[in-house]
């Protein structure tokens, strides 16, 4: 898009979101932007439905797609708030998948916030996304299906549980408030999802990945899709919480969002789980810079070989949310120095990548702020309460990246 095309659509944006900020709940900025180097901030979030949705489970072998079933998903937040929980604290929300027969999967997954931002849909509605990254044990039944395929041979060496990761956005309607979600989390195969040195450790499904993704409308599987990489972008930030002391009651608390620059550059792209010549995997080596000093680097030891993605599929229709919208899973190993707490360490992010769909532009504490490249990359850290590094696993976070680039 031409420099005067963005800005002409960046004015029709501010126009929309001023037109509506009084007669709508949002825009509602979060509150975690402008602030000072490592100072502490609460964010402002929505109360945020629960739902029910059409979706999909896909078994992946050798880079390509195995098999597809259809489920209903039912995500529902969890009424435990531990004592001493504060604004910046992950909830859990309990996701049950099932279909005619009945529930084929349940588990409980922890809620990580990511960030917001604003965008405008084909009949011209305006929309504040709200992304979540997401983790937890999910649990098949009897009628989640056999092994391998739907369910994944780990499971049984593990108290039947199986660790997914991947992302939630909410899209909130600014002139109605009603909400429209999509979603995805994956378990992949054992180089990734049962790496050696952690718990769950092992060989179990070296060949084979596991994803739900919804909404299923529109949704065409597809483990070749377009991938991350530019040399340079300035959008968009890092953040750091900071987790109680091990023991403590809390609570989590937020700081002010980082402002960066960064060039994620991919290097080849294969099949890491299998033997195919499928491309579904991407890695890219990363480095960013913040303005507070905050350092990421992807040295390709000792971890993973740097930024990998995994290609999901795409959402096909252009009147359902969230569009026609490209879908990648995302994990990575990072040297991370984090100037706030003087501390260099190695750490291992997951997340997710959404590339296309509608025009998005920033939201600021001050409104609405310039548009936004439409490669979405968020990722957040995986530690134990103390805050070394771990895999395989459910975790918390305390780091957060949010990255866009052209």
């Amino acid at each position: 898009m031409h420099l005067d095309s963005r800005r002409a659509l960046s004015s029709i944006i501010g126009l929309l979101v001023l037109s509506s900020w009084a007669s709508a709940q949002c825009p509602e900025p979060d509150l975690l932007d402008g602030g000072p180097c490592c100072t502490i901030t609460s964010p402002d979030l929505p109360k945020l439905p629960n739902f029910t949705q059409h979706a999909l489970g896909i078994c992946w072998r050798d880079c390509d797609v195995e098999a597809i079933q259809t489920c209903d998903a039912t995500w529902t937040l969890l009424p435990l708030v531990p004592v001493g929980a504060g604004p910046c604290w992950s909830p859990y929300l309990k996701l049950v998948l099932s279909d005619a027969v009945g529930v084929k999967w349940s588990g409980r997954m922890r809620r990580q916030y990511s960030r917001t931002w604003l965008e405008t849909d084909d009949a011209g509605n305006l929309l504040q996304v709200w992304r979540f990254l997401v983790n937890g044990d999910l649990s098949p039944t009897a009628a989640a299906g056999p092994v391998p395929c739907p369910v994944p041979p780990c499971a049984a060496a593990h108290a039947n549980r199986v660790r997914f990761t991947g992302y939630l956005d909410y899209a909130q309607d600014c002139g109605t408030d009603v909400f429209e979600e999509a979603w995805m989390i994956t378990h992949s195969c054992d180089f990734i999802d049962h790496h050696a040195g952690f718990p769950r450790a092992g060989a179990f499904h070296p060949e084979r990945a596991y994803t739900f993704v919804g909404p299923a409308a529109g949704f065409v599987p597809g483990p070749v899709q377009p991938i991350e990489g530019t040399p340079g972008s300035p959008f968009e930030d890092v953040r750091r919480l900071n987790l109680p002391p091990v023991g403590a009651l809390g609570p989590t608390t937020c700081e002010y969002e980082e402002r960066i620059t960064f060039g994620l550059n991919p290097f080849q792209q294969l099949c890491l789980c299998g033997q195919s010549n499928t491309p579904q995997y991407s890695i890219a080596s990363l480095s960013l810079n913040g303005v507070c000093g905050t350092f990421v680097f992807s040295p390709g030891t000792p971890f993973l070989p740097g930024f990998i993605s995994m290609g999901i599929g795409s959402w096909t229709v252009p009147a359902v949310y969230p569009g026609l919208e490209r879908l990648r899973w995302n994990v990575a190993g990072y040297d991370y120095f984090d100037p706030c707490a003087d501390i260099g360490e190695h750490e291992v992010f997951f997340g997710a990548t959404t590339i296309g769909g509608y025009p998005a532009t920033q939201l600021l504490i001050t409104g609405p702020g310039p548009l936004l490249p439409l490669c979405f990359l968020d990722q957040a850290n995986s530690v134990r309460v103390d805050g070394t590094t771990v895999m395989n696993v459910p975790y918390w976070s305390d780091h957060i990246l949010n990255l866009n680039h052209p």
